[in-house]
């Protein structure tokens, strides 16, 4: 059986957010693979030469005034080199609480990662310094509520102002897909659900995302595997199970196809990638 090597990091249920300064973060916390059962917002606002880290197996360069949102499950990776900002854990009800509800259906293309233009850094570093000194000092939740949604509000204001935001049914599909990718993998399911013919939503997907609804599913089906495979606790015949393959070959040809790997190559990847 493969280690359980990929941790959990959890933030205490008392506490609705946590800020940190990236320099002073510990690096064993950031030490290999790991995910959250929180959200984390990564405020980078300067950074060294050619440094990255990866979210979801999916390598992404560091560039100043950038913000990037992991969200509760995604597995991270990143080693600490020259990052300076802010990493604030957030609870997962706590955007709800602030009433900033970025998981609902029409917010769910909320990016992965925002790169402020140039006009907009100056507001937001502001921000995050009086999160981060009321954090560090008095400690007035009422004060960190009203900065967090400030801070929070401002990003959802430069996300929506964005031209080309996506279509609201295209964001309904996403969010459909995430929820019954292992149930419903058939367009059909997903065109009736937001009123349109396949060949339409395929269309109105093609062109916000690059890819068809089929294409979507697999890729978040392979994403589902990456991550239950990271996490070392299952075999393969149980994931193929779990993911709702009847045979554990046709899981394994479903793997290859999707990423040029079986899953067992990818779990030696991982290995040789934590050692």
């Amino acid at each position: 059986m493969f280690l359980d090597n990929i941790p959990v990091h959890n933030l205490d249920e008392s506490d609705f957010f946590v800020a940190e300064r990236i320099e002073n973060c510990a690096p064993l916390n950031f030490r290999g693979s790991h995910c959250h059962n929180f959200y984390e917002l990564l405020f980078f606002m300067e950074t060294g030469p050619k440094e990255s880290h990866s979210i979801d197996f999916t390598e992404h360069p560091l560039q100043s005034n950038q913000i990037f949102l992991i969200r509760p499950g995604q597995v991270h990776t990143m080693k600490l080199k020259e990052q300076k900002g802010f990493l604030f854990a957030i609870n997962r009800d706590y955007f709800e609480r602030l009433c900033l509800h970025i998981e609902s259906y029409a917010d769910y293309s909320f990016p992965d990662i925002l790169t402020l233009p140039g006009s907009e850094a100056p507001a937001v570093r502001r921000i995050a310094n009086l999160i981060y000194a009321e954090h560090e000092g008095l400690h007035r939740k009422s004060l960190l509520n009203s900065y967090m949604h400030a801070f929070i509000t401002h990003l959802l204001l430069l996300h929506t102002d964005t031209p080309g935001n996506q279509d609201i049914r295209v964001n309904r599909v996403l969010s459909l897909i995430d929820t019954h990718f292992i149930s419903e993998r058939t367009t059909d399911f997903y065109a009736r659900e937001v009123n349109l013919s396949n060949k339409r939503m395929n269309e109105l997907t093609k062109k916000a995302v690059g890819h068809t609804v089929k294409q979507l599913i697999d890729q978040r089906l392979l994403l589902e595997a990456k991550r239950m495979i990271s996490h070392g606790t299952s075999s393969f015949k149980e994931i193929a199970f779990d993911l709702g393959f009847s045979e554990a070959s046709y899981f394994t040809r479903f793997f290859k196809e999707q990423s040029g790997y079986t899953p067992e190559q990818f779990r030696s990847l991982l290995k040789k990638d934590l050692s």
